[in-house]
């Protein structure tokens, strides 16, 4: 009677020593998998902007253990890197839609012996947008695909913003655009080998930046102050500075969002020139005359 009793104690053993695994596999989230799709789908990025999403996996030895990830085939958006703990990061530099297929595994060697290391492939797609462009400032934008170079490039449908041109041969999109407004573009692209691939994206053209308010309103000495200078077109964020000149003692400008608050403590007129400045650089001055009156009796 000892023997079944030991035999059924190890098994109970086995079963708390080892986790229950399942197949290995990639979590649902960051990329996405369409309806009806086998592509797993990543957030969008765009040109110039920070971009960093974490791949995740489900299954297999983890999370008890850790997940390794590697770049198997096909090419990364210019820019963007794979660690070895799924994080996809960077700053990409070029507009365009890649594919890449990445390999998922478990912990190999593993740390522990219950461990039986497996692995996992998925094909992903990542598309990188146009930054924001401003009527009147220089605009720059490369165009980018997997594939052999070189590439022949071509705008299927849309039409680019006055002032833009694209080269066929580089990819370059340069110019300096003369009107504002949302522009949707379809463009497609030929590599050395003759394959062909099409993406889409939109251009979007601030109007220039300006300063909308032109005058300030009286202050009065020992009298709480409260007024904003406000700036039109150009691409935020904008930051407001005082760049010659200065305020009452008492009152200040607040850089982030324009507005002049305190309260001032002697009477007089003061001069003071305010720049806006938004994140493509674009700036704009004004000189205000901010006049402090006594309280009325």
């Amino acid at each position: 009677m000892r023997f079944p009793l030991a035999f059924v104690f190890v098994i109970v053993l086995a079963g708390i020593a080892a986790p229950n695994a399942s197949a290995l596999r990639f979590a649902d989230a960051p990329c996405v998998e369409p309806s009806g799709g086998q592509i797993r789908v990543c957030p969008a990025g765009v040109v110039g902007t920070p971009y960093a999403i974490k791949l995740t996996g489900e299954g297999g030895c983890g999370p008890g253990l850790p997940y390794q990830y590697r770049l198997l085939n096909g090419s990364l958006p210019p820019g963007l890197s794979l660690g070895a703990d799924g994080l996809l990061s960077g700053i990409p530099t070029h507009a365009g839609g890649w594919s890449f297929w990445v390999e998922l595994s478990d912990e190999n060697p593993p740390s522990a012996s219950w461990c039986r290391p497996t692995k996992s492939e998925r094909e992903f797609t990542i598309q990188v947008g146009a930054p924001s462009a401003e009527v009147g400032r220089p605009y720059a934008l490369a165009l980018g695909a997997s594939g052999d170079a070189p590439h022949a490039w071509a705008i299927s449908s849309g039409q680019l913003p006055l002032g833009l041109a694209l080269d066929s041969a580089s990819g370059a999109i340069t110019g300096t655009p003369g009107v504002a407004g949302s522009f949707p573009l379809t463009f497609s692209v030929v590599d050395s080998k003759g394959e062909t691939g099409n993406f889409a994206f939109t251009i979007t053209v601030s109007p220039g930046l300006a300063l909308a308010t032109t005058a300030l309103p009286i202050a009065r000495v020992a009298r709480l102050y409260g007024t904003r200078v406000r700036t039109t077109g150009g691409v935020g964020p904008v930051t407001l500075r005082v760049v010659s000149g200065r305020f009452p003692v008492g009152i200040r400008l607040l850089a982030d969002t324009g507005r002049i608050r305190g309260t001032a403590r002697k009477a007089g007129m003061y001069r003071i020139t305010i720049q806006a400045k938004d994140a493509l650089g674009a700036t704009v001055r004004l000189t205000f005359v901010l006049v402090v009156r006594r309280p009325k009796t």
